[in-house]
């Protein structure tokens, strides 16, 4: 059985907490625009990962429902990458410490990574399993 539905819960709480564990002092961001840029996608991977997880221990889980979970993962970590990008240039200015921009930014890339490696996972899988 794959692991990835259990790097994804990890990974999912990771990329939700950001906006509530301020470690590196505030980027005086909206809720609105956190609930974007964390839970939103936090929510997906973390749905993705149970409903994964479920399809995984039946009998003959779908590896292109896998897949297509592994792109849903991969487009959730790309927005919050997108999303975050803004932060480093006024980073470079010193308007705001480099910690709240890793804080906030690198669960993005985890969980871009997660979809990707996901994706990669169970890509073909179908094909390879029916010859």
């Amino acid at each position: 059985m794959s692991r990835a539905p259990v790097a994804g819960l990890v990974v999912g709480v990771w990329a939700v907490i950001p906006p509530y564990l301020s470690a590196f002092g505030g980027l005086n961001v909206e809720p609105r625009v956190e609930f974007a840029d964390h839970v939103l996608p936090g929510c997906v991977v973390l749905t993705a990962s149970v409903i994964a997880h479920l399809r995984l221990r039946s009998h003959q889980p779908s590896q292109l429902l896998m897949f297509v979970w592994g792109v849903v993962i991969a487009l959730a970590g790309f927005w919050m990458v997108a999303t975050h990008s803004a932060l480093i240039s006024p980073a470079r200015q010193g308007i705001v410490p480099w910690g709240a921009v890793a804080w906030h930014g690198v669960p993005g890339l985890a969980v871009t990574i997660l979809g990707v490696l996901w994706t990669v996972r169970f890509w073909g899988s179908e094909a390879s399993e029916k010859a």
